[in-house]
């Protein structure tokens, strides 16, 4: 197996971006993986063959907007229900 060229930043947003796939916690680390996605991505521009750190860097940056938006649905949904429940008709 190749040795990965993947600086401690952008595996740190990696780590960030997966953490925050639990539903309803992982909204605490979605800006973790989205600043530290970014930071990668300006470390990865100063190196000579950081081609897989910068493609790590926005796969991290991209994952942390994507899943902060679902987060943010979710906790909508959550303080909907109760209000949609008053509404029905059971």
């Amino acid at each position: 197996m190749p040795p990965r060229n993947i600086s401690g930043v952008t595996a740190t947003a990696r780590a960030f971006a997966v953490y925050a796939l639990v539903p309803y916690l992982g909204i605490i680390f979605c800006p973790g993986a989205l600043l530290l996605g970014f930071v990668g991505l300006l470390r990865s521009r100063r190196g000579r063959h950081a081609g897989a750190r910068r493609d790590s860097a926005l796969m991290s940056l991209a994952l942390g907007l994507v899943i902060l938006f679902v987060q943010l649905l979710l906790w909508w949904v959550l303080y909907k229900v109760p209000e949609w429940s008053r509404h029905s008709l059971f």
